[in-house]
């Protein structure tokens, strides 16, 4: 079966999410979703989620406020109806959110959590697990960690100085007039915060970076990353090398790469679906 799932965090906003539930299962994947990177956008959410049902795991879908680029939903606290998403986000805001989903896996109980995201949905869950060491999950599963410094660099220099120009002028709420990084609608001070605000810039391909987030957690897990991806400034494989070596870590930490994959893996969902899997035997938390 799979459901709409609402989660609330602590400030009252309402997520909408997916789960795919098993009648029996005791484990559950949380996977963090990207900018824009909903179940619909992303096939393989799909794919990895009836993959699992068949082995008695469920799997959360766990859209973030930028999941989509617009959403409205009543606060449950203010009763006020609120607008948020990737056109308008707040990076700190992350943290709340991984924590709703990850509140409903404890309200149910489930033996095994295993806490995950996807291309931004991944760098979210690193800064959550370096800020709360103590978070009950098992392990962690970061598929396509996104490298801020390549994104940053598709905004031009005119671009930039048309962004300073309307945050300067107290213009901030107002929509761009061009599509920041050439797909996302954002406003000027969103845009002006994807340049600035370093919050979630805790991945890198130059080993000489600040990895300070990624040093700060102390669970085990894997990476996964498609070898046609982009988003690493270079080349893949040795990208998640660099990030493993950060971790305490390192030595149980699996890492994967899916042959001729991109980023959000299109055409490569079901090789991405059974590394999972095997993670998850590998795991020993199948039901």
């Amino acid at each position: 079966m799979v459901r709409e799932l609402k989660v609330t965090t602590r400030t009252g906003l309402v997520l909408s999410g997916r789960l795919f539930q098993s009648a029996t299962a005791t484990t559950v994947l949380i996977l963090v979703t990207g900018v824009e990177g909903n179940i619909y956008n992303n096939p393989f959410y799909s794919v990895i989620g009836r993959q699992l049902q068949q082995q008695n795991v469920d799997l959360i879908v766990a859209h973030t406020r930028d999941a989509f680029n617009v959403t409205n939903e009543v606060n449950q606290i203010t009763g006020r109806r609120e607008t948020y998403g990737a056109f308008n986000e707040f990076f700190q805001d992350g943290d709340d959110d991984v924590a709703a989903y990850l509140n409903f896996a404890l309200q149910h109980h489930y033996a095994h959590i295993i806490l995950g995201g996807q291309s931004l949905g991944a760098n979210k869950v690193i800064h959550y697990l370096a800020n709360h060491p103590a978070a009950p999950i098992e392990h962690f599963l970061f598929m396509s960690p996104v490298n801020l410094a390549v994104l940053r660099k598709k905004i031009g220099r005119g671009q930039r100085s048309v962004i300073q120009e309307m945050v300067k002028t107290g213009r901030d709420e107002e929509r761009l007039p061009f599509r920041l990084f050439r797909w996302l609608t954002s406003t000027a001070g969103n845009a002006n915060r994807w340049l600035t605000d370093n919050t979630l810039d805790n991945v890198h391909f130059d080993p000489r970076s600040d990895f300070s987030q990624l040093k700060a957690i102390t669970k085990s897990g894997a990476f996964l990353i498609g070898e046609n991806d982009h988003f690493t400034g270079g080349n893949p494989a040795t990208y998640l090398r660099t990030l493993n070596h950060q971790m305490v870590t390192a030595q149980q930490n699996q890492l994967i790469l899916i042959r001729k994959a991109s980023h959000i893996y299109r055409n490569r969902e079901q090789e991405v679906s059974a590394e999972i899997s095997n993670l998850l035997k590998n795991w020993h938390v199948l039901g």
